[in-house]
């Protein structure tokens, strides 16, 4: 099956923009967050901080033009920290699908059980969709509808590969 991301862009000011600010949302952004941020460089993520402001690969330096707004909720190599984010939006912004985390070693994204993907990184920095369904399910997990995983602490830069 061909898989394809939900537009995120194109439904941003009208249905995802609007639920970012639900604090259920936020919750779960700053607590997940914190321990990429925290684990990774000692540096606490805070209510009303970004993902984006931890960018530490030039991945969108290329990009012309005004950065999509949705950028700010991407980090390079954070997706583990961000799905339970991203599976809380997609939720609020398309309640009639039944968003569910799909999860691996090697990448996690929110599917709605059909063809699409909810996942903010990767379509931002330009993986297709099919690569993330792969990445995701192939020796992954996946959760039941509405389920988030459980994160935790980042390792420090110190001990990446």
């Amino acid at each position: 099956m061909a898989m394809r991301y939900y537009p995120i862009a194109r439904n941003w000011s009208r249905r995802i923009k609007p639920c970012i600010a639900d604090k259920e949302v936020q919750r779960v952004l700053v607590r997940d967050f914190n321990k990429f941020t925290f684990g990774r460089w000692g540096k606490e993520f805070l209510p009303g901080m970004t993902p984006h402001e931890f960018e530490s690969c030039d991945w969108w330096l290329n990009h012309r033009g005004r950065m999509p707004e949705y950028w700010n909720y991407v980090k390079h190599s954070a997706c583990h920290w961000l799905v339970n984010f991203n599976r809380c939006v997609a939720t609020l912004a398309v309640p009639k699908s039944e968003w569910r985390i799909v999860s691996s070693h090697n990448h996690s994204t929110v599917w709605d059980g059909c063809d699409t993907l909810f996942d903010m990184n990767f379509a931002a920095l330009g993986i297709a969709p099919d690569q993330a369904w792969e990445l995701a399910s192939t020796n992954g997990i996946i959760y039941p509808v509405g389920k988030n995983i459980v994160c935790h602490k980042a390792l420090h830069y110190s001990h990446e590969h």
